[in-house]
């Protein structure tokens, strides 16, 4: 179940990087060359771009891509402490900025987006999502942790083109 959510979520980052990309250039054409500029597409691309970053956030999370430094290496159990212990304050602050956006997306479905009228509670509901999910991607990793079954960080990409 969880491979099918990360591919769809990376499908839809792929899809919201094209769309930014896409929508620009033609910004620009229009800008530039008809003189008749939209109104809408700095705002969309604005908001795909907080979706990349926090659903790349939880990416990173599920494949344990976000930076670590190994310096603890011949201490595997003060390592684990550590680690626990990072997870733990990373699930703390998931939960606060999941619960403050939260707050914020209930508090704004009736204040409209300045170009496209959107609900302003629809780009924040990215923000409780996103981090509900690196929440579960944080307990699988504090589940590994615990069990023993973490992947080491400089073994996990053995054999990948992917440094």
């Amino acid at each position: 179940m969880f491979r099918t959510i990360d591919r769809v979520v990376d499908a839809a980052l792929v899809l919201s990087l094209t769309v930014i990309a896409t929508v620009l250039v033609v910004q620009v054409a229009l800008r530039y060359l008809l003189h008749a500029p939209l109104a809408w597409p700095e705002e969309l691309s604005q908001f795909l771009l907080v979706g990349i970053s926090f659903f790349g956030m939880y990416r990173a999370f599920g494949e344990q891509a976000h930076i670590r430094i190994q310096w603890l290496d011949k201490r595997p159990l003060a390592l684990r402490l550590l680690r626990a212990c990072g997870l733990l304050a990373v699930a703390m602050f998931l939960a606060y900025i999941g619960y403050g956006g939260f707050l914020l997306a209930a508090a704004a479905w009736n204040q409209p987006s300045t170009a496209l009228r959107l609900p302003m509670a629809i780009p924040y509901l990215i923000i409780p999502v996103s981090c509900a999910m690196s929440l579960v991607a944080v307990a699988v990793s504090a589940k590994q942790l615990l069990f023993g079954t973490e992947m080491d960080g400089r073994d996990q990409n053995a054999g990948s083109a992917n440094p």
